[in-house]
Parts: C-alpha cells; sequence; structure tokens
C-alpha cells in the first residue's frame, strides 16, 4: 500500500473584505492594461461546501492549506488537526504584496512551509463531487494527469476576453519547449505518449505529430480543475527559469505571463507523471442558461470533480438568482456541516 503523504491547496479570497476593497481600488488606479474584472473575485458564498466535500469524499488527506490574503472565513475552525491556515505575506515575497492576481499566488505555492512534496492545488471552484481514493491523484510516487497533446485546437487571441489563459499556455509551451525536445522526451517514456490513456484521436495525435517530426511540443489539452504536483517540480522550473517566472508575479493579471500549467507542462516534458484517462471530470461556466446543468452535474454520481467557473458572461443581474439556486443544491447535497467549521 502506498503511504503517500498527499497535502491539499486551497485558495479564497474575501471580496467583500472592506480592507481588500480599499487595497484593491488604490493600487488598481487607472491602469487600464491591468486585469480587474469582477469575475475574477466575486465571492458566491459556496466555500463551506468545499470542506464539506474534501470532509465526506477525501478523509484521507494529509492536510489542507487554507491560502488568503489574511483574512479567512469568518466560519473557519482554525484548531482544527489537519488545518493550515496560509497568509500570502508567509511565501511571497513582500515587494510583490499585495497581490491581486492568482497567477503570483499559484507560481510561489512551493514555498508554502510544511507543504508535503505531493499535493493537490485548488481552486475555490472546484468541488469534489464523489469520493475519491488517493491513487485518483497519485501512483507510484507520481501524479496521474493525461498528456493528450493538442495540433487542431489552435489558441485565438481575443480583444473581448484578452485575459483569458490562451497567450499564458502558449507561453508556457514555448520555455518547456527551451528546456525539451520531444523526441527526446517521447524515447524515454513510450508508454506515456503513445499509450491507451490517450484515447484513440491522442495516440492519432501523437502519432501524427511524430511523424512530421516536431521537434517541439505544440500544446496540451487543458483541464480546469484540480491538479496534482511534485514540489520538487515548481523548484526545478524555478531554477531553470528564475526570471521569467519572477516576471509573471504581478500585482494584477496581464495578458501574457507564465501560468501554473507552465509546472503541469514541465511535469510532463519531465515524464514525472503516471498515465491515466481522467473520468468524471466536469467544468461549467457559471451563467444563467447553465443553472439546471450546473444542479444536474452537481447530483450526477459519476461526476467525481466539478468546476463552476466564474465569468464575464454571468451579469451582476444574473448574480442574485443564481447564487441562490448553487446554495440551495449544495445545501441539499451537504446538508450537515464539517469539522473545518465552528
Amino acid at each position: 500500500m502506498d503511504n503517500t503523504k498527499i497535502d491539499f491547496v486551497v485558495t479564497w479570497l474575501d471580496s467583500n473584505d472592506p480592507e481588500w476593497q480599499k487595497d484593491y481600488s488604490r493600487y488598481k488606479g487607472d491602469d487600464s492594461q491591468a486585469d480587474t474584472g469582477r469575475a475574477r473575485f466575486r465571492e458566491w458564498d459556496l466555500f463551506h461546501f468545499w470542506f464539506r466535500a474534501v470532509e465526506q469524499y477525501a478523509p484521507w488527506v494529509n492536510k489542507v492549506f487554507l491560502v488568503t490574503n489574511g483574512t479567512f472565513p469568518k466560519w473557519i475552525n482554525p484548531n482544527h488537526p489537519k488545518l493550515v491556515l496560509v497568509k500570502h505575506e508567509d511565501y511571497i515575497p513582500h515587494e510583490l504584496l499585495p497581490t491581486f492576481n492568482s497567477r503570483t499566488i499559484e507560481l510561489y505555492m512551493h514555498k508554502i512551509p510544511g507543504l508535503s512534496e505531493h499535493f493537490v492545488y485548488f481552486n475555490d471552484d472546484c468541488y469534489l463531487n464523489q469520493p475519491v481514493k488517493p491513487s485518483y491523484y497519485f501512483r507510484k510516487g507520481l501524479p496521474c494527469d493525461r498528456n493528450k497533446e493538442t495540433v487542431f485546437n489552435v489558441a485565438r487571441y481575443t480583444p473581448e476576453d484578452r485575459y483569458n489563459t490562451f497567450l499564458s499556455l502558449l507561453a508556457s509551451v514555448s520555455v518547456v519547449n527551451g528546456h525539451f525536445r520531444r523526441p527526446a522526451v517521447i524515447s524515454k517514456s513510450l508508454r506515456r505518449w503513445f499509450g491507451p490513456h490517450l484515447g484513440f484521436s491522442g495516440v492519432l495525435i501523437s502519432l501524427l505529430v511524430t511523424c512530421y517530426r516536431f521537434e517541439r511540443f505544440v500544446g496540451f489539452k487543458t483541464r480546469h480543475v484540480e491538479q496534482p504536483y511534485l514540489k520538487t517540480i515548481f523548484e526545478d522550473a524555478w531554477k531553470a527559469e528564475p526570471e521569467l517566472l519572477r516576471s509573471s508575479c504581478t500585482r494584477f493579471r496581464e495578458e501574457s505571463s507564465l501560468t501554473i500549467y507552465f509546472f503541469r507542462y514541465w511535469q510532463f516534458a519531465s515524464n514525472k507523471f503516471y498515465p491515466v484517462n481522467l473520468h468524471g471530470i466536469n467544468k461549467i461556466q457559471i451563467r444563467k442558461e447553465n443553472v439546471h446543468r450546473m444542479a444536474e452535474a452537481l447530483h450526477n454520481k459519476k461526476t467525481k470533480s466539478l468546476c463552476l467557473n466564474d465569468c464575464h458572461f454571468c451579469t451582476d443581474n444574473d448574480f442574485v438568482p443564481i447564487q441562490r439556486v448553487l446554495k440551495e443544491e449544495f445545501e441539499k447535497k451537504f446538508p450537515v456541516k464539517s469539522a473545518y467549521e465552528l
């Protein structure tokens, strides 16, 4: 039996906190180049359900690191034996604070004091939805993931959604290609790059890219759900590209920078992952036309992991009625307080 210690890391923000709002307004100023969209920070008041899901579906977790700007939920139980409260100032360089950029918070994550080598990173919009075993995230000491390459779904920049991840994903792949040659990576582990976990289309793409003798990686299928990582991958990547990673840590999100996906790609290129075909993952944008779909996914026993992603398509007028429905559905599924709550 694998006795690997696995930690969870989850980031959270109370955008209704007056002190945070004061700092936000002060630093935002008239900077039209910074991403200050409301959907980046909107508080849905669903976070306590995240802890109820963890307690119910992953009781084996070693530690849960809750990372915030310094303001924690009023309902959190600070004396829970598995809970570690972390402030940005505990691990992010002082000169970068306060930051309103999730990428800055994520890129320094390996510096969190006491964090285990094996950890799973959650945004606060990613919920466990069914019981999972440690082997769902790690096998043989390696993070479980699916390295399906992309060729045909090329990223596209749009001024209307200029702070989307497309440019940053391209930047992340580009930097990885500066350190790894695709043929050399694949030759070290053919099973990882042509295995059945990729499915027919994934194997076909791998063969196509290989037959055309691509020297570099084009890209990988994106998954916005919780992600298992090795802490040493962060450390290796920072040693290789300290200047680029440091320059990606800004106060507000910019159009192009390295993101936490960069470390996922580095894991792929290092062959430090366990190949799996990911099942039961569902990501849904929070918007009016998706309300029924979100409720259905939440109560679907086949959905192991559910991301309810806020976006600019959810208007201020839609926010309150959608929030009411989501809270009602979560309360039906998780009616009992967890030990993480007071």
